[in-house]
This record gives C-alpha cells, structure tokens and sequence, in this order.
C-alpha cells in the first residue's frame, strides 16, 4: 500500500482501520464513501483519504476548498446504538477529538465553534460533516477536513483565505500528516466507544474548547437573528443561548462571526 502523502502501511498497522481505500485525488471523500457503503451496507472502520480533495462540501450549500497538504478524509464507522437524533452528538465528539490531536502540535488553543468548525485564533482551521444513507442508518460518513500542510494564501480564494488559517502558516513547519491522522484516529475511537456505551461526557468536554462560551453573539436561524450570551452546549448536541434572560436550546442556525 502506497500514497505518496501518507504511509498507509503504517497507518494499516497503527489504528483500528479494516480497510483504506486511497486516492491521490477526489472531488469529496464523503461522496465516495457514500456510494460505497450504498454498494456494501455492512462496511465499518473503513478510511477513505485522498492527498487533494478538489470539490469538498461543508454544511449546506457550503463549499470546502482544500489545497495539497490538507488533510481530508472520510471513516466509515458503525453505531449499533446510534438513533437519528443522536448525530449532533456524534458531529460534536468528532469536534473534540479532532482538536485534542491538533492541540499537541501547537501552543494556541484549538477551538470548537457549532455545530462543526474547528478554529484557532479566530480563524477557521477545518470542520466536520457527518451525513448517513439510507442503505445504512447507524452507519454515518464522518467527513473531516483540516488546513494542515496546505499554505492558506496559495491555495483558497481571497474572500475565504482572508477567514481561514493553516497549520504550517500558524507553526512555521509541515506537520507529518500519517502521525498526525493515527493520533486522531486514536480519539476518535476512543470518544465513539463512549458515545456508543452512553458513558461520554461530550458537554463538558466540547465546552471547555467552546470558542463563544460566556460570550455575547449574533445567533441566525433562517431569517431570524437573535442577540444573546453562549452558554456552551448540552448533551443532545443542541446550542445553549441565553435570550432575554431565558437560556433556549438550538438545534439548527449559526453563530455570525464579527
């Protein structure tokens, strides 16, 4: 097993994954891994990675520009007590651990704004984008994508570079994106073996990373905005918002940046 950005040898050998199906480029991991859990519903612990992701997705409409260098990657896992309504959690598990692996290459604090975007220094460093099939429910794409080797400036249009933030432009150097993606799968695996127990305490650790929480925000949902104080999340994955002195649960919307 070859790739030219990653060791997947070692990669094979070193996380939980049954298979790695690699590519050297792709329009979007979550895309591919979509259609091959439609072909084979019973696939679990299967990585889908690609060295240059060229037409990634976000949340909603939103489009994931991603260069060479970034780290962009689909797993395949199956939940045999995942229900519906619990994917927000599983969408705020990944955030955590996701930014405990990127917390042990630099000093800043990695952040976490909802429902899936990981930040650092104000500025967007990757998110997460979780979506089932049909073929099989308890089965999600777990679709992650980080700036992590890929020069902001060089590779992302100028009204989004302007928002975003690439490790090596925030720690001077390339990272080795094989140790860094075994150290994420590792806690990954880790919380979703919680969550699967219901033994994990996804609040109190997503909130200690919350980028907002104490904070006042400007809060849309549609055509509505609210102005409010975070209060972190709770444990069905909603976002807590005090408004007029009543702190309300949001299960859809978006905190507005400055």
């Amino acid at each position: 097993m070859t790739g030219s950005a990653f060791d997947l040898l070692k990669l094979q050998q070193d996380t939980f994954l049954e298979s790695i199906e690699y590519f050297e480029q792709l329009e979007s991991t979550n895309t591919a891994a979509s259609r091959l859990i439609n072909s084979a519903p019973a696939l679990d612990n299967v990585l889908i990675l690609t060295a240059e992701q060229t037409a990634g997705r976000g949340q909603g409409n939103h489009k994931w520009y991603a260069g060479q260098g970034a780290l962009t990657f689909s797993l395949i896992r199956h939940f045999s007590n995942l229900r519906g309504n619990e994917l927000a959690t599983l969408g705020l598990a990944t955030g955590i651990g996701v930014a405990e692996a990127l917390q042990e290459l630099t000093p800043a604090a990695i952040q976490l704004k909802w429902p899936n975007d990981i930040f650092v220094e104000g500025k967007k460093l990757g998110g997460v984008l979780i979506e089932t099939t049909q073929a099989a429910p308890q089965t999600p794409v777990i679709g992650i994508g980080l700036n992590i080797n890929n020069s902001i400036q060089d590779h992302l249009p100028e009204n989004v570079a302007a928002s975003s933030i690439s490790l090596i432009d925030l720690i001077g150097k390339t990272s080795n994106l094989t140790e860094l993606l075994i150290g994420l799968l590792s806690r990954l695996n880790n919380f979703y073996k919680q969550l699967n127990a219901k033994t994990a305490d996804i609040p109190a650790n997503w909130n200690v990373r919350c980028m907002f929480n104490g904070s006042k925000v400007d809060f849309v949902q549609g055509e509505m905005r609210y102005q409010a104080t975070c209060h972190g999340v709770q444990a069905d994955g909603a976002l807590l918002l005090k408004i007029d002195g009543e702190i309300r649960p949001f299960y859809s919307g978006s905190i507005a940046l400055p």
